[in-house]
């Protein structure tokens, strides 16, 4: 089971990858047909890997598998950070205006990292009715995410007294 065990290095890559891939996605400036669709393309294949990632929850959830949970979850955290920060990017690249303070990718990432912490500084905020829409999504994403991450932490301990 340790081979399979995300350790802090591992941790560290995956987060590093993914937020390289994360800065070379090209999405342009809206006005390439072309690129938009890449961009839906990348975000529904954001979409699929979500839905994976549920679905090896639910797994592991089925099996008791407490370890499986929290690895599966950690990822889905990873992904859904990134998966978020391209959505609004996407967003105010198409319908400039949705965010205030968002232009850039360390934008987008950094309002997507600070939702998911709860801190809400203020500085980049949604306007528009698509971005808090989809920021509200995110909110409920991150709700969730963060409670299985607390019950699967639980049942790791609890399972690890037994």
């Amino acid at each position: 089971m340790a081979a399979r065990s995300l350790t802090p290095l591992r941790h560290l890559a995956v987060m590093t990858g993914l937020v390289a891939l994360y800065y070379v996605i090209p999405l342009g400036d809206g006005s390439s047909l072309t690129r938009l669709w890449g961009a839906t393309a990348l975000f529904l294949a954001g979409v699929l890997v979500l839905v994976w990632a549920f679905g090896r929850h639910t797994i592991a959830i089925a099996h008791r598998d407490h370890q499986a949970r929290l690895r599966t979850l950690l990822l889905l955290m990873y992904v859904v950070t990134t998966f978020f920060a391209l959505g609004y990017l996407m967003v105010e690249t198409v319908d400039p205006g949705q965010f205030e303070g968002l232009a850039t990718k360390t934008d987008a990432l950094y309002f997507t990292v600070a939702t998911i912490a709860t801190v809400g500084f203020g500085d980049v905020h949604a306007t528009g009715q698509v971005a808090r829409g989809l920021v509200t999504v995110q909110m409920a994403f991150d709700l969730v995410i963060l409670a299985g991450l607390i019950g699967a932490y639980r049942g790791a301990i609890a399972a690890g007294r037994g």
